[in-house]
This record gives C-alpha cells, structure tokens and sequence, in this order.
C-alpha cells in the first residue's frame, strides 16, 4: 500500500515539475522570462519583516450559562528573503490550545517564475479554510470540517507550480512526516501524501480539489475535497465538501459539508471601516480520528450540524487589521445525545 502512495505521488509531482515545459509550448514566454532577474534584488527586500496576531475571546455556553476568557491565538513571526530565489519564514504560536506551538517554519527556494520548492514544517497544501490565517477567518470558530479533518501540519516537502494566463491555476504537491513535529528525527516507513489544485475559470471564481492519504498511527485515511468560492463586490459564498475513507475493515465513511455567505457594508468612517454580515451551516458524520483509544479500539465522534451568524465590525483592514467579531453558534445533535454546546462569541482580532 505504502509503495502504491509512493507511486501516486511521484506521478502527481512529475506532473507538476513537467507544467513548466508544457505551457511554455503553449505560450511565447520563454525559460528566460521567467528566471528572477536579481537586478531586481535590492537591499530593502533582505530586510526581515515581521508579523504578529492576536485574538482574545469571551464565551458563554447558553445551555448551562458557563462562561470564559481565552487567547485563542497570539502569533509572531518573521520572514523574508536571502537571495532573489531563496525566502523563509518562522512563525509560532504562543497560546493555542494552551501552549506554545510552531506554525509555519521553512525555507523556500523558487528558481523560475512559478514553480517553487518548500521544505520544513507547515500546513499541509488541502481545503480552503484549513490554509487561511487567524485574522483571515469569516467566523470565530473553523467549520467542522476544518477542525475534526483538515488540521494537518508536519515536517515536510511540498512542490508548487502557479499559471497566471487564460486559466489561472495553482498545483501542489506535497509529502510529510506522519509522527509530528517532536519526533522528525526518527526515520518513517508511513507518510502523509497530498496534493491540492485551485483553478480560477471566470473572474471571482475558483474551484480548488484536494486528496490526502494521510496516516497519524496505524490506520490509513484517504481523504478526497472539492471546495467552491465565488466574490462579487461585497459579497462573498463558499462551500466544501469533503469524504473520508478508511483502510479498516468495516469502517464507515465520514463525510462533512459546510457552506456560508458574508456579505461586507462599507461605512469608511474615521472610527469604522466596515460591518460585516455572515451566516453558516455546517455538519459532520461520525468521525474516526485514526488513533487507538486506551482500549486499543477506534471510536467516532457524533453526527453534528451547526448554524452560526455573525457580526463583525472593521476598523482597520488593511495594511493592518484590527476588529471585533459577535458570533452565535447553535448546535443539533441526534435526540440521544445531549447538547451543551450552544454558545455566544466576544472576539478581539488585531493583526499586523
């Protein structure tokens, strides 16, 4: 099975690494047009630059009227550039889920226009709001197909090729570590593979396809995602859908969904940029995680949909960001399983 993982993913970077040839067949741009030109270089781009975020919330669960403060994030990292084809980037997080975390640390190396080489650790390249940063998020929380799936980071390779003409389109490719970010230094017989394509047909559209095969312990997940998006003026809609298989005998497919609108008012007052509307459903089968209970057993979670609205108020988008998120999360469980969930979320976002 490992060997058949290998084989697909080799096949799907030759594909990647032969896109370059190939639309140069299609187009007059020449190997020399796309090579970085390093009079270009000059010594402002070898400044570091740096970046920090912080989102602090206050939440009340209306079922049972339990409330808390939490620092959701609160990242900091910089990055630039040594040479015209040489970058990097280290970012950590200093308070998710209660303790320090890296984020995104590696050096990249990209020798023509386009095409690009990354090692280190990072994100894996699948689903749309899986590969957004905290102060990019449309709600407070991540669907759950975002935060039960998609949340993948280790240390590893990835292969990118980006196409700006006719069709704009984005390929990755990408292998990884599967026993996390404190054990890299031991050699691995099972990885994770995956490989990621985001095509814009007309303008404010783009389709992305996503498929992972992905192993955290013993048991092998092939997990398969398409995700939508279309922007027209203020208003932006998204959807993704996503199946997850399993290697083991009699294992039930997971399958989750979500699909939202936001739509932005622009106010462009001294105190206040814009308010932004929003509104989402999600849902989720029963899901398997892939590691072994104390019992040695795999167990899944609930079938569980949501719906969320939300309000937030701009005072600063951009180069900076900083604003104040109100979500209402409302949760629908099957009759046998109680529901203590529901909640009301406070959220302070700043971000430079």
């Amino acid at each position: 099975m490992a060997k058949k993982h290998l084989c697909l993913f080799l096949l799907l970077l030759t594909g990647i690494c032969c896109a370059p040839s190939v639309m140069a067949q299609q187009d007059t741009t020449s190997l020399a047009d796309t090579t970085r030109k390093h009079r270009h270089f000059t010594k402002k781009d070898y400044i570091p630059k740096f970046t920090a975020t912080v989102l602090g919330r206050y939440e009340l669960n209306t079922n049972n009227w339990g409330q808390h403060f939490e620092l959701r994030h609160t990242r900091i990292g910089v990055y630039g550039s040594v040479h015209p084809c040489f970058s990097y980037m280290a970012l950590v997080d200093l308070t998710f889920g209660g303790k320090f975390s890296p984020v995104a640390i590696f050096a990249q190396y990209k020798p023509v226009k386009g095409l690009s080489f990354l090692i280190g650790y990072d994100k894996m390249p699948f689903s749309n709001e899986n590969l957004l940063s905290p102060y990019q998020y449309y709600f407070s929380d991540k669907s759950f197909l975002t935060q039960k799936i998609t949340a993948w980071s280790d240390v590893g390779g990835v292969v990118c090729y980006e196409w700006d003409k006719v069709v704009p389109f984005t390929l990755k490719a990408g292998v990884f570590n599967s026993a996390g970010f404190s054990k890299q230094g031991q050699f691995q017989k099972r990885l994770n593979y995956v490989a990621r394509g985001t095509f814009q047909f007309f303008k404010g559209f783009s389709l992305s396809l996503n498929y992972a095969a992905v192993i955290p312990e013993t048991l092998r997940m092939h997990v398969m995602d398409a995700g939508v998006a279309y922007d027209y003026r203020n208003l932006h809609l998204e959807s993704e859908y996503i199946c997850k298989l399993y290697d083991g005998p009699g294992m039930t497919a997971t399958h989750a969904v979500y699909g939202f609108a936001y739509y932005k008012f622009n106010i462009a007052k001294r105190a206040l940029s814009n308010i932004a509307l929003s509104l989402r459903y999600d849902a989720i089968t029963p899901n398997c995680n892939g590691i072994l209970n104390d019992l040695g057993h795999y167990t899944y979670d609930a079938f569980c949909q949501r719906i969320t609205t939300g309000l937030t108020l701009i005072f600063i988008e951009k180069p900076v960001r900083a604003g104040i998120r109100f979500d209402y999360e409302k949760f629908f469980f099957h009759k046998n399983v109680p529901n203590d969930k529901d909640r009301l979320i406070c959220e302070l976002i700043v971000h430079l």
